[in-house]
């Protein structure tokens, strides 16, 4: 990570330096573009959650991103939700919107089949682009964007298995953040407005209930808490963790809502082990919350120095001169034949320049190439914070960079 010494800068700047992303005028505000490199970051950051949640027996899925006007209706969402896109109406009249939301759609997906008490809790997860009439003036870079994918889950369990998956939740959060270097963070539980009862759905007892298992779970996790009133959405109450990133500031990421009430709108059951059928309890959770705002939050959390397994271009190959590129050439196809994200530069620059671009890219490690390491089939390895690491066989190199990446260091 960079040092406290260094300039802090806007994700804005660090993006269009390093190449990440673009916004055009032409295709509007708020709809950021990924260039390549940004979408090998991002790529690096599914790979994560896909991992990380397929050990724990997520299964993962794909949505359409429009359903019938009627999906909203049925999930209160139309009327309630106000950064829901226009409707729009087809030649046969029939209206559809924009998902704002994956939520209905994976409803929908639990209900394609009939569910024992034995296939749950089923956790249901989708990297899903859902789309929000954001105000002009709230938008800004990566941080609020109109068209968003959010590392989505929807967890179908027993009113029993809540308070073991509240923690098998809670200790993914602090895997995944840490991994990150954030080790501090902050909750606030939300829970409906008590003096205006009748803006969400479901009675007193659910929310109650909900709201109270909510907060005993927080507690358990041993975090510090408030809870905010009137934050909580329609249908139920919900966590909100803010991290505190390298300059002090905490962002909003996380959300776990707990909700009693969709799985009423959409008769979601489960036959239990007396033979009836019950209602299951529906987990609303996103790690990340969305890519591009997790994005956007890491680009100034590292102020655009990230660790190698993140970093869009991992080496750079510095030949020293022309005599030098064929062998640059040759230790380039190797890396890449591993897997490693290299670059040559094998411009007319002086070495000097070479090692500065690189280091503006905030590549992580250069790999420096003269007469000594083309006849020694060796590399000088330099890395971005000026350490000279010496020269090393390209085999041994290539061992080293596979272990760095793999632990995620």
């Amino acid at each position: 990570m960079y040092t406290m010494s260094e300039e802090h800068r806007d994700h804005r700047e660090i993006g269009q330096e390093m190449g990440l992303f673009a916004i055009s005028d032409l295709i509007g505000k708020g709809l950021p573009m990924l260039l390549p490199k940004g979408a090998l970051f991002r790529n690096e950051l599914e790979k994560l959650i896909i991992e990380e949640k397929k050990a724990l027996g997520y299964q993962f899925v794909y949505t359409p991103h429009i359903a019938k006007k009627e999906t909203y209706i049925k999930s209160g969402h139309l009327g309630r939700y106000d950064a829901m896109m226009p409707i729009m109406t087809d030649e046969n009249g029939e209206e559809f919107v924009l998902k704002a939301m994956n939520c209905p759609h994976h409803f929908e997906i639990y209900n394609s089949s009939p569910k024992s008490y034995r296939d749950l809790p089923l956790r249901i997860a989708e990297n899903g682009t859902v789309y929000r009439n954001e105000k002009s003036g709230e938008l800004a870079g990566l941080l609020r964007v109109k068209n968003l994918t959010v590392d989505d889950t929807h967890h179908f369990i027993r009113p029993d298995q809540i308070e073991s998956e509240m923690e098998m939740l809670f200790k993914l959060t602090n895997k995944i953040y840490n991994l990150f270097g954030f080790s501090e963070f902050k909750v606030e539980i939300s829970i409906r407005d008590p003096k205006d009862k009748q803006k969400y759905f479901g009675s007193d007892e659910v929310w109650e209930r909900a709201e109270k298992i909510l907060i005993d779970s927080v507690k358990k996790w041993g975090v510090d808490y408030t809870v905010e009133e009137g934050e909580a959405a329609f249908y139920g109450p919900k966590i909100d963790v803010r991290v505190k990133d390298s300059q002090g500031r905490y962002w909003q990421l996380a959300t776990i809502q707990l909700d009693f009430n969709q799985p009423e709108n959409f008769d979601l059951n489960y036959v239990g082990d007396d033979g009836k059928l019950h209602r299951v309890v529906v987990v609303h959770v996103a790690i990340f919350g969305s890519f591009e705002r997790f994005m956007g939050v890491i680009i100034e959390h590292y102020n655009g120095v990230f660790p190698l397994w993140l970093s869009p271009v991992q080496v750079k190959v510095l030949p020293i001169g022309e005599g030098h590129i064929e062998y640059a050439k040759s230790v380039l196809d190797k890396l890449k034949l591993e897997n490693i994200r290299a670059e040559l530069d094998d411009s007319n620059e002086s070495l000097g320049k070479k090692i500065r671009n690189a280091k503006t890219e905030k590549v992580p490690y250069m790999l420096v190439i003269g007469d000594k390491e083309v006849s020694e089939n060796k590399v000088t390895l330099e890395s971005r914070s000026d350490e000279k690491l010496g020269q090393i066989v390209v085999d041994e190199l290539i061992s080293k960079l596979k272990v760095e990446i793999k632990e995620r260091k």
